[in-house]
This record gives structure tokens, sequence and C-alpha cells, in this order.
């Protein structure tokens, strides 16, 4: 599948900023800007205007410099403040600790400030939630009124602990983060991508926060790499280059130093080694580099799959209508792509206790009935 003259330009921004455009047509500027911002690349693309300049592009540059400026300054601002939490759950004797965006920006990026952040998450052990809660809301973050609602029933919130992965948090009035979300698993426990606090913890690494002098443990790249596959091609299907972003910089950086006997083998356990593939040959057409070495697995199949990077390329060049259940979509693309009958027959049982778990569907429903 062909890119349109503007996909093609900011592949080459995000992917391989420090090659010149090689592309024979010029893209028409509003387009990109258009598309970028979809993509969540804007920044890359102002970057990379300044040494591949394009016709008309003079009237995109004031718009993506306001952005990146103040993109810079909020990341900067960002890591600063998450990382305060951090020691402050520490001090609390809380085990958790920082995740994806808000650190992959300072982890893998030649520049912090290239990478939009979007939420900050941090991943916490399942017991440790509701004081870590409690340190937050000094923060002035608060779960919201459907969560709230929820977790005020104790029997209610034990399952919305068990079937859910996530708590979405609401800024107070004087908050400078603008979303903060608390994590106790990769994805809903239902696709079977499950790991938790110790699994993801059992090799840590200390990373060093910028300028402090001081260091927060998270997990080992390794992990870092396996909850990037589950959470940008398993759950978010590559919906943006900015986690193909992540995802290239990732192997560049750490690529070789890497695990990839223990990658392999924890993918294949949770059944998503394919995805893995995929991924990987993905990386490797958009890029040519040789990515897919990683993958160590004697392969008969030719990966990316024709029409796993077709659906990719597709929905990157011309966006894809927002369902109205996300799961469903996820439950979709995941039956199609993990690994073995094993692991799909697991995903659509999971799938159907949920639906008869009238004990903790019943009061969703009630709220969303109330609050219609």
């Amino acid at each position: 599948m062909p890119f349109s003259k503007e996909l093609q330009f900011l592949v080459s921004a995000s992917l391989s900023p420090n090659k010149p455009f090689s592309g024979a047509m010029q893209p028409d500027p509003n387009s990109l800007l258009k598309l970028a911002q979809r993509h969540q690349v804007r920044v890359m693309l102002y970057d990379y205007l300044g040494q591949n300049p394009i016709e008309g592009g003079e009237e995109i540059l004031d718009p993506l410099k306001r952005y990146s400026v103040e993109g810079a300054v909020y990341n900067m601002v960002s890591l600063k403040q998450s990382i305060g939490i951090v020691y402050d759950f520490e001090k609390e004797g809380l085990q958790v600790f920082l995740m994806k965006g808000a650190l992959w920006a300072w982890m893998l990026y030649e520049k912090p400030s290239l990478r939009e952040f979007g939420d900050i998450d941090y991943f916490f052990q399942k017991k440790d939630i509701t004081q870590g809660l409690a340190v937050l809301a000094r923060h002035g973050y608060h779960a919201d009124d459907y969560r709230q609602f929820l977790l005020a029933d104790a029997h209610v919130a034990a399952l919305y602990f068990k079937e859910d992965y996530q708590l979405p948090l609401v800024p107070g009035p004087d908050a400078l983060i603008q979303s903060l979300e608390v994590q106790w698993n990769t994805t809903y426990p239902r696709f079977a991508f499950s790991f938790g606090y110790d699994e993801l913890m059992a090799r840590p690494m200390a990373f060093d926060v910028p300028g402090g002098g001081q260091q927060i443990m998270v997990p080992s790249k390794e992990h870092q790499l396996l909850m990037m596959v589950i959470h940008h091609a398993g759950v978010e299907q590559w919906d943006k280059l900015k986690y193909m972003a992540d995802f290239v910089r990732m192997l560049r950086k750490f690529g070789p130093e890497m695990d990839w006997d223990y990658i392999g083998n924890k993918a294949r356990q949770k059944g998503f080694y394919r995805l893995l593939l995929e991924s990987l040959g993905l990386a490797e057409e958009l890029t040519g580099e040789k990515f897919l070495k990683y993958g160590k697995s004697g392969m008969v199949m030719k990966y990316p799959t024709a029409s796993f990077k077709e659906a990719v390329y597709r929905h990157w060049e011309h966006g894809r209508m927002k369902p109205k259940t996300k799961s469903w979509q996820i439950f979709y693309f995941n039956m199609r792509y993990r690994d073995h009958w094993r692991v799909k027959a697991k995903i659509l049982a999971s799938h159907l206790a949920y639906l008869l778990e009238w004990r903790l569907l019943i009061p969703k429903a009630k709220y969303y009935r109330k609050n219609r």
C-alpha cells in the first residue's frame, strides 16, 4: 500500500530524522499538519522541517514552533512533578513505578521534548492502590464520579480491581498534570496479557532522573519492551506513528543488549509472540533496519504479514471510526492475531465470564442509567 506524500514525510520525520527526505513529491503543508496532529508527532515534524524544508512550509512553522515550545516546558514540568510524586510514594513505603510515555520520553528520545505526552501513568502493587490514591489526593488528583461510585461499595470495588486494569484520575484546579492514571495490570485481564507488579519488577533497573542526580527504580529494558508491545500493538494496534517512534527508538538504543530469549519466552508464555514478530517486521519495513533478527523464531511466515501491515497503514493514512466500546475492537484484533487457539479460547472464555459478572455490571448499568 503506497503512502501519501504527507504520510511518507511524517514516517521519515518520526522514524528516521537523521536522514534527508527522499520522496519525489512535496507534501501539502496543511494536510501534513493535520496528519501530524492526529499521529501526535508535531514536535518531530517541526524538528525535521528545520533540515528538510518544504514548499509553503513556512505557513505551518509558527503553530508548530509554538506547540513545540509549550510541549518542551510541559514535558519538563510533568517529569519533575511525576518524580516528586514517586518520592512521596516511596516515603509511604508503597510499591509503584512510573511507566510508559512520561518515562520513555526521557529514556529513549534524543530530546525528550520530541515525544508528545499523553497520560502520566503509575503502576501499583494492587494492595497499595488505596493508600496510593490518598497520596495522589494530596496532590489534587481524585477518581472521577463514575469510579467513585464503583469504589464506594467494597464488594463492587474488589470486582472492579479484578476485571479492570486502570483508574483515570481527575485533576484539581491547581494540578499541573492534566491527565493521570493508576494501573495495576498491563491491560484488561480478559485479554490474557496480564503482568502484575511483582513480575514486571522481578528484574528492575535504575533510571537516572535528568538534572537531579537521583534515581528511581523501573522495570528492566526487556519488560519495558514487552509492555510497549502489549500497549502499542495489542491494545492500540499501532494506532499512531508516535507509538512506532517509541518502538524504533527502544530497538535502536537497547536492542543489541537485550535478553531476547527472555523476551521471546515471555511473549510465547502470554500468547503474543506473533504480535512481537509482526511489530518487529513492521519496524524493519519502515526503517530498513534489521530488527526481525531479534525474533530468533526460525520463521516460516514473512513478517509483517500483508493483512497486518495493510490494516496499520490504512488507518495511519485515513484514520478509523472511533468505536462505541473500544474493548470489542481490541477483542476482534486479538482473536485474529494472537498465537494459538488456547490463548484465543482463554480470551473468549474470559469475556463470557465478564458478561456474566452481574455483581459488577448491574452497578455500572445503574450509574449510566442515572447519569444518562
